[in-house]
């Protein structure tokens, strides 16, 4: 018999065969969970919250519901939707900046990702903060920065 082969018996075999098994079973689960965890980390933030708005919201009723439930949580936030193309210094992304810096507006930014009902979530921010800061302070903020932006 070589030096490098050792006898063991049936039994401590048999284990060794079952402590591989489970320490591969160990292995594999490690890797599949730590790919979701890492998918997960790596998920822009605007693109779970989108993801957490389509899970609650089936109806222009649910995302009104939802916009009430957020203000009254202190949570003032609204989705827009941006293109590919969007400078940064410019229209609307100002707005939207502006929004942040004045007014306290968590802005989503949903890329080219549309949901039916984000108008009707944006139309009862909208109406809520009305009553905060004014009736079509943001309206008349957007006009305003359009005209300068783009004047006549």
């Amino acid at each position: 018999m070589p030096y490098f082969q050792l006898k063991y018996s049936p039994v401590i075999r048999r284990h060794f065969v079952q402590i591989i098994a489970v320490l591969t079973l160990f292995l594999v689960l490690g890797a599949v969970l730590s790919y979701f965890l890492l998918l997960d980390m790596s998920t822009p933030k605007h693109i779970k919250e989108l993801r957490k708005f389509d899970s609650i919201v089936s109806s222009c009723e649910t995302a009104s519901a939802k916009a009430d439930a957020d203000y009254v949580k202190g949570i003032v936030k609204m989705y827009f939707g941006m293109g590919i193309d969007s400078d940064e210094k410019r229209m609307p992304y100002t707005f939207y900046k502006r929004l942040e810096k004045d007014y306290g507006i968590e802005i989503i930014y949903t890329g080219d990702l549309i949901h039916p009902y984000i108008g009707c979530y944006n139309l009862k921010m909208d109406s809520l903060l009305s009553e905060k800061i004014g009736r079509n302070t943001l309206d008349n903020l957007y006009k305003k920065m359009h005209r300068e932006q783009y004047p006549i």
